[in-house]
């Protein structure tokens, strides 16, 4: 798998008769040329939805998982880029009344809306809050991405999560963002996701999950996701269609993970990572974040934050993070992936600490890894669920350091 038909699971819609699936060239121009293709989002693409429970820091919420791809075509597997997303939750299902909540607070779905009009924006929601870009259903799950009657490359740095945080006493309304960097996530070909040859701001592959801090309860989810699909030439009407897929929570929740990872510098770019999780019952994957918040100095591309994932074995109770994993071109030696204070000193020409860290935990019970990107690239519909149909998963809070 080469770099151009990795893409990253872009397409852009185009608020006319056609929609243009972009190739990796068109994502990564400086490698190649853009190349397109006719698609209708409404009859050529597979919308995936999947719920489970999801206990954050200890606290019961709902977890989704989607996929919204392009089903044919020589693009399969690529985004629709405009497109709003809603959840509507089964009977006794509430949002809880949260800032970012907005206008769903209080109600029982999760609203997302196509702005039809520059004059007059819709009012705000979950998935189109006040400030900020819309959020679209994506290849890779829930993402502020939207990007109406352009083909300019979307922001692929997943939202914080979970939403409503501040409904969760031990997050102190803190969420945190999940990116699957390396080792665990890395293109074919490379050994950073942050090497330079992606989009700026690229970080990393989003997960699929997103995560709300709103108390499950059981019963059936649906998720609806409008796409415009023309315009009428002669009217100057726009067309649109609606994709629904249903998915049932039932009772099933992963053990909780309430001791954050705490991570232990060796002093020379590494360290051990103490998971403070015994895993139990159910998990099949664990995962551990580990960001690298700066200044980053001697990192030879990209810039902070910088995310490393480690895939471990559900109930390990250790991570060695090696002391030189960093950011660097292809057939470049990389660099600690903590710079010293010496390093950040001398780059810097100031008394300069060592680089800043954030370490948290996910696990979850259904395939993650081979559903998320890049293992998923190319697939219109990879699996979401475990053998009970459910999507369920456990996180950690985050403690945070600098290093020498």
């Amino acid at each position: 798998m080469n770099i151009r038909s990795l893409a990253i699971g872009i397409a852009a819609v185009i608020l006319g008769s056609t929609v243009t699936a972009c190739s990796g060239g068109s994502v990564q121009s400086s490698l190649a040329p853009a190349v397109t293709t006719t698609v209708n989002p409404a009859t050529q693409s597979t919308l995936q939805f999947a719920v489970g429970t999801a206990m954050i820091a200890g606290k019961l919420g709902v977890n989704t998982v989607s996929t919204f791809r392009q089903s044919s075509g020589p693009y399969v597997g690529t985004s629709i880029l405009s497109n709003a997303p809603t959840i509507a939750g089964p009977p006794g299902f509430a949002v809880p009344s949260v800032p970012d909540a907005y206008g769903d607070a209080g109600g029982s779905s999760i609203v997302g809306s196509i702005q039809t009009s520059l004059l007059v924006p819709p009012a705000a929601t979950t998935f189109d809050p006040a400030a900020g870009t819309a959020f679209i259903a994506s290849s890779f799950g829930f993402l502020p991405a939207a990007v109406n009657n352009s083909n300019t490359v979307p922001n692929m740095v997943p939202a914080p999560m979970p939403f409503y945080a501040a409904a969760n006493p031990m997050l102190n309304g803190s969420a945190l963002t999940y990116v699957g960097g390396p080792p665990a996530f890395v293109p074919p070909g490379h050994t950073s996701g942050q090497d330079g040859t992606f989009p700026t701001g690229y970080k990393g592959y989003p997960l699929g999950f997103g995560d709300f801090q709103a108390t499950p309860v059981n019963g059936t989810y649906t998720l609806s996701v409008v796409v415009p699909t023309g315009v009428n030439t002669t009217t100057g009407q726009s067309s649109f269609a609606t994709l629904k897929a249903a998915a049932v929570l039932g009772a099933t929740a992963l053990p909780a993970w309430t001791t954050a990872p705490t991570f232990t510098p060796d002093g020379t770019g590494g360290g051990v990572i103490a998971t403070n999780f015994a895993g139990g019952s159910g998990a099949t994957e664990e995962y551990i974040e580990f960001v690298n918040t700066g200044p980053g100095n001697c990192q030879l591309t990209g810039g902070v934050p910088y995310y490393y994932t480690f895939k471990v074995t559900p109930g390990q109770t250790t991570v060695t993070v090696p002391d030189s994993i960093g950011a660097a071109s292809p057939g470049t030696a990389q660099p600690h992936t903590l710079c010293t204070s010496t390093e950040n000193t001398a780059k810097a020409g100031t008394s300069t600490s060592g680089d800043g860290y954030r370490v948290y935990g996910l696990a979850v019970d259904y395939p993650l890894f081979n559903s998320a990107f890049p293992q998923s690239n190319g697939q219109a519909a990879p699996t979401l669920v475990n053998t009970n149909g459910q999507a369920d998963i456990t996180t950690s809070a985050s403690t945070s350091g600098t290093g020498p």
